[in-house]
């Protein structure tokens, strides 16, 4: 039994190494076959991995390349915007040192005291500023008389109420001017305290708030010139309105009337303006002009906006004996009119004077490229110092 027992334990050991040999020669094991995976199997895997890993990397360098280009371009931006905006104040700051020069040439003007104190286009204040050289940039200006033209602003009363003398001013400037009279009726609705439009053209808030971007009328001074532009008959959205109001702009201004109406004055009132003081006026408005065409035209930029051209004045303008000699006191306006006794009605005392308390300055500033105007509205004291009223860039 015992040596049955050990010949069976041997063949079971026989058997296990078999199959140990078996498993370690890539044979059968426990009625199994055992077979490796062919090489090109055991390598696929790894590789995609791979292809994925590099298509991954350049995904991430072109992210980082488009960052750092999108970064460099901002700051490049930034530093451009800061440079622009650094010549922007030196402009500014150059053209409220032109305002100043403009106010000192006003008080000198005073102190002076030439010709009885009146103020004519013969005054120092009356030259352009000549163009001067300020590090990188330049300067040059002009000063105008505001009061050489028709106030809007005296329309009306210091109770809002339409003052029929200079309605009829008004009405008389547009004839001269070729621009239909019944424009008069809007402006005066724009700035009366009434909401009662004048019939037939005149306009209040249902017109206005009747437009494709509708608002309501002021019903107050004007602020500036550059409003009549939202009253009726003067849009600037429209060819022919705008047209008229370019026509009309070098004839108006918009002064404060805090101590009443301001007057004209005949030294520095464009033909237009003085015939529109009265019938009595209008025939003899080119004869007694002091208008002087040429006296901005070294300056074409404050001409445009500012002055008329010789060509738009009447044909005695241009006459080389035309006398252009100032009027030292309204008395010595008045003999010229009177000697050629028109018969007609003549202006009120008050509403014309040789004085004048109100200048606009423009000055240009260039610097590296960027130009810029400023326009400035002084008001004069009788002893010659000023203040600003109103001051804006690039537009009226």
């Amino acid at each position: 039994m015992n040596s049955d027992l050990m010949s069976k334990r041997d063949r079971v050991e026989g058997a296990d190494a078999m199959a140990q040999a078996t498993v370690n020669s890539g044979g059968m094991t426990a009625g199994r076959s055992v077979r490796r995976r062919p090489a090109h199997c055991r390598h696929s895997l790894p590789r995609r991995q791979q292809g994925v890993a590099i298509i991954t990397a350049m995904l991430l360098i072109a992210l980082g390349t488009i960052t750092i280009v999108s970064i460099t371009n901002r700051q490049q931006l930034d530093m451009q915007r800061e440079r622009n905006e650094g010549i922007i104040l030196q402009a500014r700051a150059i053209g409220v040192s032109g305002e100043r020069f403009a106010a000192a040439l006003l008080y000198r003007d005073v102190q002076a005291g030439l010709r009885e104190n009146t103020d004519s286009l013969d005054d120092d204040w009356a030259q352009t500023i000549p163009p001067i050289p300020i590090d990188n940039a330049s300067i040059q200006g002009c000063i105008v008389d505001m009061q050489g033209r028709f106030n809007l602003n005296n329309l009306v009363n210091a109770d809002g109420e339409a003052v029929e003398f200079y309605v009829n001013q008004l009405t008389r400037l547009l004839l001269e001017l070729n621009i239909d009279e019944t424009k008069a009726q809007a402006i005066v609705d724009w700035v009366d305290k009434d909401i009662n439009a004048t019939i037939p053209e005149g306009a209040e808030d249902d017109y206005y708030t009747g437009l494709e971007y509708g608002y309501r009328a002021a019903n107050r001074p004007f602020v500036s010139v550059s409003e009549l532009q939202l009253v009726k008959g003067f849009s600037s959205a429209i060819e022919a309105e705008a047209d008229d109001y370019e026509r009309l702009l070098p004839h108006i201004s918009a002064l404060p009337t805090d101590n009443g109406p301001t007057p004209v004055n005949v030294n520095t009132a464009t033909p237009e303006v003085l015939a529109s003081l009265s019938d009595e006026i209008k025939p003899l408005a080119a004869d007694l002009s002091r208008w002087d065409t040429g006296a901005y035209e070294d300056y074409p930029e404050c001409e445009d906006i500012f002055d008329l051209s010789a060509d738009d004045g009447p044909e005695t303008l241009a006459g080389a004996g035309r006398d252009l000699e100032p009027y030292e006191s309204t008395l010595l306006f008045d003999q010229e009119v009177d000697s050629a006794d028109t018969g007609e009605e003549s202006a009120p005392a008050g509403s014309y004077d040789v004085r004048s308390s109100y200048f606009q300055v423009r000055i240009d500033v260039e610097a590296e490229g960027i130009k810029m105007s400023q326009y400035t509205l002084f008001e004069r004291d009788a002893e010659g110092k000023t203040r600003v009223l109103y001051r804006s860039r690039d537009t009226l």
